[in-house]
């Protein structure tokens, strides 16, 4: 049975100021579970029903044997400490990892997020950006926190595959990098060459890059319209640079 002092801890940690005190964030549903069984990151507790035991014996015993604490508790008690209105069965406490925030990396080619307020944009983000290959992302101050439960399970096991640096400011860039910024005034990237290493910016769902940051941006990047349509979801639109940006 799990207690009512750690059903208050896990609760605790849907709030930004307590996963950072902690150091912890929560993870649901089995496609995390695995994935963090196959990262270096260090999976501190997992929960989970007999119904999802009966399910998916496998990743049951897989994760007991890595996970220091393997608790099996009741429906309702997974319901009280779950993020979601329709828990998986299967939830972990995991701990940040000051390991992969950095900015060691200058030479590489980053994702810079700034002010990104929707955790599905994020998550969304994150996922893309490992798939083409970009597993540097800095964020900007005002950015939605990674660790939100919403942007985890958005993120698809990103998280466990990435360096980033928190508050970062685009400054630390200027000297090392060609800063392209995503804008609907900008100009395809079939009219000009990519120079490298690059960072690629994003901006705010409703506003897009912040004055501050257009300052520094060398190239703006457009996406044709082909159609008809105002714009495009921040996601969308970065996915499509993202892909274009790696061929060239």
């Amino acid at each position: 049975m799990i207690t009512k002092a750690k059903i208050k801890h896990i609760r605790s940690l849907q709030k930004s100021k307590e996963r950072y005190t902690h150091n912890q964030y929560i993870i649901e549903g089995w496609r995390l579970v695995q994935e963090i069984l196959k990262s270096n990151h260090e999976l501190l507790e997992i929960y989970f029903t007999s119904e999802f035991k009966e399910r998916h014996p496998n990743i049951v015993a897989d994760t007991i044997k890595n996970c220091p604490l393997a608790l099996e508790i009741s429906q309702a008690e997974m319901q009280s400490i779950s993020a979601t209105e329709t828990p998986s069965g299967i939830l972990g406490i995991c701990k940040i990892s000051t390991e992969n925030q950095s900015d060691d990396k200058l030479d590489d080619n980053w994702l810079y997020l700034d002010n990104i307020s929707d955790p599905g944009n994020m998550g969304t983000l994150l996922r893309t950006a490992v798939w083409f290959g970009i597993h540097n992302i800095a964020f900007s101050r005002d950015c939605v926190d990674i660790f939100n439960p919403k942007v985890v399970r958005g993120g698809m096991g990103a998280h466990f595959h990435i360096s980033y640096i928190l508050d970062a400011n685009i400054t630390q860039f200027n000297s090392t990098h060609t800063l392209y910024g995503g804008d609907q005034d900008g100009k395809s990237l079939d009219d000009f060459d990519i120079e490298t290493p690059w960072i690629l910016v994003l901006g705010n769902e409703a506003h897009g890059i912040s004055q501050g940051i257009r300052k520094t941006i060398h190239r703006y990047i457009a996406i044709p319209r082909l159609g008809v349509g105002e714009s495009l979801n921040v996601a969308v639109a970065g996915g499509i640079i993202m892909e274009k940006l790696v061929k060239k």
